[in-house]
Order: C-alpha cells, then sequence, then structure tokens
C-alpha cells in the first residue's frame, strides 16, 4: 500500500476516534432508552472502523494515527455545548454524520489496494445506515413519543 493510501486511512481513524468521542457527549445527553440505544450501536460501529482501518495500517508496516487533535476538541466540544437532550444530541451527530459520510465518499475516490477498498465501503455503509437513521429520527419527532425509537426500524424505515 502507498504512503498516500496509508494516510487517507489515517485520516479515516482519526475521524472515527472523533466520532466516537462526539458520540459519548451525544448519548450522556439522551433521555429516551431507544435514542441512546442506537446511538450507543453507531458508537460501537465507529470503534468498530478504528479496529479494521488500525489493521489495516499495521499490516503495511505503519502505526495508525489515533490520538486526538484540534479537530476532535472540537467536535467534541460542540457536541457537548449542543446536545442539552434527545433532539439536540440527534441534531448534533446529524452534522457529524453527514461529515463522516462526505469523508469516506472521498475516500472511496482515492487508489486504494483491494482489501483498503472493502473495508472503506463497508464503513461507507454503516455511515450512510447511520445518517438515514438519524434523519428518520429527526423526522419522526422520536424524542418526543413515550415509545422513543420503536416507532423506527433499524433499517430507519417506519413499522
Amino acid at each position: 500500500m502507498n504512503k498516500t493510501a496509508v494516510s487517507k486511512l489515517n485520516d479515516l481513524i482519526q475521524l472515527d476516534a472523533d466520532a466516537v468521542l462526539a458520540y459519548q457527549q451525544a448519548l450522556d445527553a439522551c433521555e429516551v432508552s431507544e435514542i441512546h440505544r442506537k446511538l450507543k450501536s453507531f458508537q460501537d460501529d465507529h470503534q468498530q472502523h478504528i479496529n479494521d482501518l488500525a489493521e489495516l495500517v499495521r499490516a503495511n508496516g505503519e502505526e495508525p494515527r489515533i490520538k486526538r487533535d484540534l479537530k476532535g476538541f472540537l467536535i467534541e466540544g460542540f457536541t457537548a455545548i449542543a446536545s442539552q437532550g434527545d433532539r439536540s444530541a440527534l441534531l448534533s451527530m446529524l452534522g457529524n454524520e453527514e461529515l463522516s459520510n462526505h469523508m469516506y465518499e472521498a475516500a472511496l475516490k482515492t487508489d486504494l489496494p483491494d482489501e483498503a477498498r472493502a473495508v472503506v465501503e463497508r464503513n461507507r455503509r454503516d455511515e450512510a445506515r447511520h445518517l438515514a437513521w438519524i434523519k428518520e429520527a429527526i423526522a419522526e419527532r422520536l424524542w418526543e413519543t413515550k415509545e422513543g425509537a420503536a416507532a423506527v426500524a433499524p433499517e430507519g424505515r417506519r413499522k
């Protein structure tokens, strides 16, 4: 794998590391258990992305870049300030997932080896699923229902 591809994977690792921290801030603000459960599963997906991408980087003799940077502090701080309940947590994570989707789409436009491309494509599908569910949860105003997200199926479709 060339240095450009390794650098792109490290950029995605950093993105997912920032997302894990931002999701924690959103989770701390959640009150509806189903929204909390879903956001926790998305946070877990981001952690898995870090693990999978880091394995690829290490397989190429490099060290993954997993430490926080200024952007990560800013994203986490913004999410903490903006997340004051389920509605604001969802709105904060909407912006974070839009960024994640954009970054994964951009990575797929670069020259990646087949194994790396497969991992990035799988992660991109997770990002699209996260974004779709969050958009649906906001549209359905799930924070206003007693059942919370029980009204939305896992794939982001109404039951």
